[in-house]
């Protein structure tokens, strides 16, 4: 059950109760964001919230059942706080964040504990975003097992793979205008080398990792699977060795490695377990 500190209820009760409501949040790279419905600046709880009336949310609502909650916040972008760069290089992705309510005069008074969870999809439209608040009940949601697969589950370099992946550094030649293009011509390694595996460049605002799609030597080409909304020429980057998780020709073959492959190279398929009237 809700409690409400009794100060904070006394404020509720009033015609014109001075309440805001506070929104905080964590990315991924420690990056700590507040911001308040008030039109001041305040602290609570040791920590300044800024007015932001560029951000709302949806009314609230949770259920006493086990469904996923649905709330949403709209916003407008903000240099250097929001950015749709920042958005489109999923630096919001999985975002921790919080909802509460307080008296923004006398925060002393206590809070009112809203919501919790982390943030879902975030679409970017035209100078503004919306983002999806997803409730803690949504983990429960998320499937636990393992399927079956010609391939194997797991990444080089696991603890389930055991393999050791070579790991190279180097500085990006030029970053094609497709924002999916790079090259290294300093690299010499053969074609394949690094498909599946993960490069992280070194931007100015922090680090970013991507999965590698195909790698070429000539020219030391690399396509990455996902946009690349920042200019890489000159950055400097590190990246992985990667495999392409087949068992024959990477787990055996490259790796040496059959004994940890996992997956089922030899399942038959859904078709062949469905069919009738056959014998071979």
């Amino acid at each position: 059950m809700k409690t409400i500190p009794i100060a904070l209820q006394t404020e509720y009760n009033k015609s014109t109760a001075r309440i805001a409501r506070f929104l905080w949040i964590r990315r991924r790279d420690g990056n700590v964001y507040r911001f308040t419905s008030a039109s001041k600046r305040v602290v609570v709880e040791g920590e300044t919230y800024l007015p932001s009336r560029s951000v709302n949310d949806s009314n609230i609502a949770s259920n006493a059942n086990m469904d996923v909650d649905d709330l949403d916040a709209a916003g407008l972008l903000q240099p250097g706080v929001v950015t749709e760069d920042d958005i489109r290089a999923t630096r919001w992705d999985d975002a921790e964040y919080r909802i509460f309510r307080a008296n923004w005069a006398s925060p002393s008074d206590g809070i009112e504990k809203c919501k919790a969870g982390r943030l879902g999809v975030i679409r970017v439209k035209r100078q503004s975003f919306l983002v999806q608040l997803l409730g803690m009940l949504d983990t429960y949601t998320t499937v636990i097992g393992k399927k079956t697969q010609p391939g194997c589950r797991t990444s080089l370099g696991t603890e389930e793979c055991g393999v050791v992946p070579t790991i190279v550094s180097g500085v990006i030649d030029l970053c094609e205008t497709d924002l999916f293009t790079l090259s290294d011509s300093a690299r010499t390694e053969p074609d394949v080398f690094f498909d599946e595996g993960i490069i992280t460049i070194d931007f100015p605002t922090g680090p970013l990792s991507y999965e590698i799609k195909a790698y070429i030597q000539a020219g030391g080409i690399f396509v990455t699977k996902t946009i690349i909304h920042y200019d890489a020429t000159g950055m400097d980057y590190v990246m992985s060795e990667g495999c392409t998780r087949r068992f024959q020709e990477d787990c055996v073959g490259r790796f040496a490695n059959g004994a940890r492959f996992r997956g089922e190279p030899w399942l038959r398929g859904n078709d062949a377990l469905i069919q009738v009237g056959r014998h071979t």
